[in-house]
């Protein structure tokens, strides 16, 4: 499966209609191969159940926070000012945007050695 052939069918698994994804997708799909040292001509089909979940992460977590970043506060301490955020390993912007150790581990099955094809 070639890079678009991907991103034309997790475009239609995940139902969306227009092209204001594309671009999640192909940057999910091209940091797979990144990770996976890929070619983005030659991907395994078995990838793309990965790749459309982790667009729906994306997709997700825009709809609840928005497309900027914004922290769950966890609490307030008025005295001397201290404000504490709720971040951990399941809602962090750099596991939501890029690989977790959980979405590695799963991708480890698909990594080739860099150079051999």
């Amino acid at each position: 499966m070639t890079k678009s052939e991907m991103l034309i069918t997790v475009k239609n698994n995940l139902k969306l209609e227009d092209d204001t994804r594309d671009l999640d997708i192909s940057d999910v799909i091209l940091g797979v191969c990144d990770y996976c040292n890929l070619s983005p001509e030659d991907l395994p089909d078995d990838l793309e159940p990965f790749v459309r979940r982790k667009v729906k992460g994306v997709v997700d977590y825009e709809m609840v926070h928005g497309p900027g970043y914004t922290q769950e506060i966890a609490s307030i301490k008025e005295g001397d000012g201290s404000i504490t955020y709720a971040t951990d390993s399941s809602n962090s912007r750099e596991n939501i945007y890029g690989l977790s150790g959980a979405d590695k581990a799963i991708l480890r099955r698909f990594r080739r050695l860099r150079g051999y094809a």
